[in-house]
């Protein structure tokens, strides 16, 4: 991953339109137009949004074209071009506003922690709750396949942990290593940072699509949940400290 910070792409302002007989500049109406032009903009770039969200959760990333989403909301596709300049980067956006969220219940999860173990036990079970209560939103955002877009084509934040949740939960990683008594490189936080965030994202996308599998008895998920990390947690340090022993 590079650490380097996205420019967050803005919907287009209208041009002014010449006034004859323009107030003067004190006066309340002069910018009364152009705000209320900005707000028309904000809301049809939002209908474009939820238009995107809806043929995403009918039939997937296939289903999104410039053309479906113009139609679903009634205007040509120039007017969609307008906001989004391709596919890819329609469905990052569309995508973002629930990627928001999950990393905002994710970080007030763990305000209140005690310790860096602490810390990451909170993360997973607010990751798994959040997963669980709303597998919708959690299949557009980790289990649906959609084109890959460029990060500055985000609105999210690149690294930012009230807005990238993986970013989070890396920091989260890198405090628990950083309590160790040898020195930890770069490679490795990011090695625990991945396998963390696949174990967590294994158990969501399990309980999800096969919940009530009958083929086996599935333990509760928080128990589940506490005891997965707590042996991620001991395995992880032991298999550090056994690397410094052994150098």
């Amino acid at each position: 991953m590079t650490t380097e910070t996205p420019k967050t792409r803005a919907a287009p302002r209208p041009k002014k339109m010449a006034v004859a007989d323009s107030p003067a500049p004190s006066a309340p109406g002069r910018t009364a137009g152009p705000r209320l032009r900005d707000k028309e903009q904000t809301a049809r770039r939002q209908l474009l949004l939820a238009a995107a969200r809806r043929l995403l959760r009918k039939g997937g990333a296939q289903a999104v074209t410039m053309r479906a989403v113009a139609d679903e909301v009634g205007v040509s596709t120039t007017v969609v071009y307008g906001f989004f300049q391709d596919k890819a980067t329609l469905i990052t956006q569309a995508v973002d506003g629930d990627l928001k969220r999950f990393a905002h219940h994710l970080e007030r999860a763990v305000q209140e922690a005690s310790s860096p173990a602490d810390s990451l036990h909170r993360v997973a079970q607010a990751y798994v709750t959040f997963g669980t209560a709303h597998p919708q939103s959690y299949r557009l955002m980790f289990m649906e396949p959609r084109p890959a877009s460029a990060i500055e084509n985000s609105s999210i934040e690149f690294g930012n942990a009230s807005e990238d949740a993986y970013a989070l939960a890396r920091a989260l990683v890198e405090g628990l290593l950083a309590g160790q008594a040898v020195p930890i490189d770069e490679r490795t936080i990011e090695m625990a940072a991945q396998m963390f965030w696949e174990m967590v994202h294994g158990i969501t996308s399990l309980r999800i699509s096969s919940d009530d599998d009958p083929w086996f008895h599935r333990l509760p998920v928080v128990e589940h949940v506490e005891r997965m990390v707590r042996i991620f947690i001991a395995g992880l340090l032991h298999d550090i400290g056994s690397s410094a022993s052994a150098k």
